[in-house]
């Protein structure tokens, strides 16, 4: 078993996959039903966890108000379309030459929609998991106070993939250290106010507790994807009424996903201060913020 789960981490590591755990299903039997891995894979014994992690360039860009497209083509749309779909691809045919399915799981974009097709099932087609929580589970990390998973090595930069496996691999154990210290960073720099204070959202994997604040996706979305003009500054004021800006339409029409936020505050805060405080392993010569952070006045309205 431990021979089979080394060789699963070097291929995955080969195909583009910066980091790489195991969870054994047990580590779910708290999970929520909707969330629980085998709502996708009902035969699952073992979740592979397989992170990438984000170009700390691409958050330079935004944090300078310089530069948009290096995080969203490169840190979002290459690895969740390209580098994500490469590594599981390459670990389910692993697995696959030596007689166990597995199902490779890509960032889920949503929730069930559509019926029930048996009833065993707890919500409709294309079952649903917490990414996040599987990184958790199969030893990556810790959750931070945003919802974010953190590890050692990136903090909250990275993406997670999974796989979900009728082979029993060895286990990863669970991370044991600690890397948010409660700065409520996140908290502070999040200018949609999505973020709560205290971290009551808590889950327990065996006999650990995680927990992390209560997250607003309703309010991240607005100022996520640039409808807040002053944290986007491709407003110009010569829109026409319920039109975005020009390159808002670029950036969904190319990548199929818009980000302008570029996580000011669950991100790149948080990045910051795991960053000067070496809480973390990456460590660069130059800081991640290093002056006033940038604010807009609204674009007067077209006349």
């Amino acid at each position: 078993m431990s021979d089979l789960s080394d060789r699963v981490r070097h291929v995955a590591m080969e195909a583009g996959a910066d980091l790489v755990g195991f969870a054994p299903i047990s580590r779910f039997d708290a999970a929520p039903p909707e969330l629980h891995p085998r709502t996708i894979f009902p035969q699952t014994r073992t979740v592979v966890a397989i992170a990438t992690r984000q170009l700390r360039g691409a958050l330079k860009g935004a944090e300078e108000g310089t530069y948009w497209q290096a995080y969203n083509c490169d840190s979002y749309w290459y690895l969740n379309e390209i580098v994500g779909p490469k590594v599981l691809r390459a670990v389910v045919l692993f697995l696959e030459d030596r007689g166990f399915t597995s199902m490779p799981v890509h960032n889920p974009f949503h929730p069930h929609t559509g019926r029930q097709i048996r009833d065993d099932q707890p919500a409709g087609p294309d079952g649903m998991v917490s990414l996040r929580v599987v990184g958790i589970a199969a030893g990556l990390g810790e959750l931070g106070h945003s919802k974010l998973l953190l590890t050692p090595q990136f903090g909250p930069r990275q993406r997670v993939f999974a796989v979900f496996t009728d082979a029993e691999l060895e286990p990863t154990p669970l991370f044991q250290g600690k890397l948010c210290d409660g700065c409520l960073s996140c908290v502070k720099a999040c200018e949609a106010c999505a973020i709560g204070h205290k971290r009551d959202v808590k889950l327990t994997i065996e006999g650990r507790e995680f927990a992390h604040a209560p997250f607003d996706p309703k309010a991240c979305a607005r100022v996520h994807c640039g409808d807040d003009p002053r944290f986007s500054p491709f407003w110009t004021g010569k829109e026409k009424e319920g039109e975005r800006p020009s390159y808002s339409r670029f950036l969904t029409d190319r990548f199929r996903h818009l980000s302008i936020c570029v996580g000011r505050g669950c991100l790149r805060a948080c990045l910051d201060h795991l960053e000067k405080t070496g809480r973390i392993q990456a460590a660069f010569n130059t800081p991640l913020i290093q002056r006033e952070r940038w604010k807009l006045d609204a674009p007067p309205p077209q006349q």
